[in-house]
């Protein structure tokens, strides 16, 4: 009688541990497909620049900072930023557009530094993330 139910005892033991064994759930693969789709098509979500601007001896205005990708699956690549050089008053003299030819991959920060020549009568720079592409 020990014998039968030290075997019953082991079997549903067995059962126990074999149902414990998690897989991830359809559903689950189905809200990590739709995030990362998410952030393949809405890449300036996921991305952040924080930037500073300075003058250099070579009359250039040189722009330099980080972008941050808040992204959880997908990496970034090919970042187009919009430089705007403003007068004084905060108008708007003249707008660039530069590439930056990095991969920045999800959590991951990178810095840069951008070289321009000097706009002349700006008093102040802005820079805005325009568009990017997502990485393979």
């Amino acid at each position: 009688m020990k014998n039968i139910i030290a075997i019953l005892f082991a079997a549903v033991l067995f059962i126990a541990c074999q149902s414990g064994e998690q897989r991830p759930s359809a559903k689950y693969e189905e809200k990590k497909a739709t995030l990362e789709e998410m952030e393949r098509d809405s890449p300036l979500k996921f991305l952040k620049v924080n930037a500073s601007h300075r003058g250099n001896l070579l009359n250039q205005t040189v722009v330099e900072g980080e972008i941050t990708n808040k992204a959880t699956l997908v990496s970034y690549k090919n970042i187009q930023v919009q430089i705007s050089f403003l007068d004084k008053d905060n108008s708007l003299i003249e707008k660039q557009k530069e590439i930056l030819e990095v991969v920045i991959k999800p959590g991951e920060t990178t810095d840069f530094k951008i070289k321009t020549n000097h706009v002349k009568g700006a008093n102040s720079v802005t820079l805005d993330l325009v568009t990017a592409t997502a990485d393979k």
